[in-house]
């Protein structure tokens, strides 16, 4: 137990609620860029392959991209609050992680009709939303953690994530198809 004690640390209450106000202004900024902008081609078909990996239950296709993006941003987020001292920098990275999850978001709920609703309230969202709570933790609590443990954090959490989004896929996704 010692190696995961955080040496008495206090959460940092102050982050948490700009984290919240900042994803809260990128789900409205996502919501306003999907109304305003014109639907590029590429996202419109990124939503329908994601859509059909679901479906057809191709677990590599969402898995591999999944797991390669979560280790990008949690050691991104990690890198920017543990060596620079500044966690109120991964903000902006929540900003812009926020409005493209808001973005496409709303193109699987617009676009694909009812395929794309289940989709993104069963698989995408939720998924979506620990990934971020999977950043704002670690860009809080790095500088808190054994320095021997430090770095495997991230790797930790984004398997963590990926573990989340294959029972999502699998499990839950599986049976509210088959009820339905």
């Amino acid at each position: 137990m010692r190696n995961l004690s955080f040496n008495g640390y206090k959460w940092d209450k102050k982050y948490f609620i700009a984290a919240a106000v900042t994803l809260c202004c990128a789900i409205i900024s996502g919501i306003v860029l999907f109304k305003l902008g014109d639907l590029s081609i590429y996202f419109v078909n990124f939503a329908n392959d994601y859509i059909y990996f679901v479906f057809n239950f191709k677990n590599g296709s969402i898995i591999f991209p999944h797991i390669l993006s979560e280790l990008f941003y949690l050691y991104l987020f990690f890198l920017i609050a543990y060596c620079t001292r500044m966690k109120y920098f991964t903000l902006v990275l929540v900003f812009v992680r926020g409005m493209l999850f808001t973005v496409y978001a709303c193109i699987l709920l617009c676009a694909t009709a009812f395929g794309g609703i289940s989709v993104a309230l069963i698989v995408f969202i939720p998924a979506g939303l620990i990934s971020l709570i999977c950043c704002v933790f670690v860009s809080d609590v790095c500088r808190f953690v054994n320095k021997r443990y430090v770095l495997f954090m991230p790797a930790l959490l984004a398997v963590a994530n990926t573990l989340v989004l294959l029972v999502l896929i699998n499990v839950v996704f599986r049976v509210i198809i088959v009820i339905v």
